[in-house]
């Protein structure tokens, strides 16, 4: 018996799935949305953490750790996304 948590996380294929640009947004505005991502990110690895006692005895449902983990992958997809908008050509 499997004690694998079943997810229905379906990774999106292109950054448009998360950023739509405004027509006038620039290279700055995608590194504001990065820095917010990257930030969130951080945010939820901490809380992750916190869900173990000394570091490796779960404390909580594991279902929680795995939503955890789901939004800390999607924040992570999303950052890889924008990255190329935000050091580009400042084309967004």
């Amino acid at each position: 018996m499997s004690n694998q948590i079943k997810n229905d996380y379906v990774p999106p294929s292109n950054a448009s799935a998360f950023f739509i640009p405004h027509p006038e947004a620039n290279h700055l505005n995608a590194q504001d949305v990065a820095f917010e991502l990257i930030s969130g990110a951080k945010n939820i690895s901490v809380a992750t953490f916190q869900c173990f006692k000394n570091g490796n005895e779960l404390m909580i449902d594991a279902k929680i750790i795995a939503n955890l983990i789901v939004e800390l992958q999607t924040k992570l997809e999303m950052i890889e996304q924008i990255l190329p908008l935000a050091f580009g050509s400042g084309e967004v």
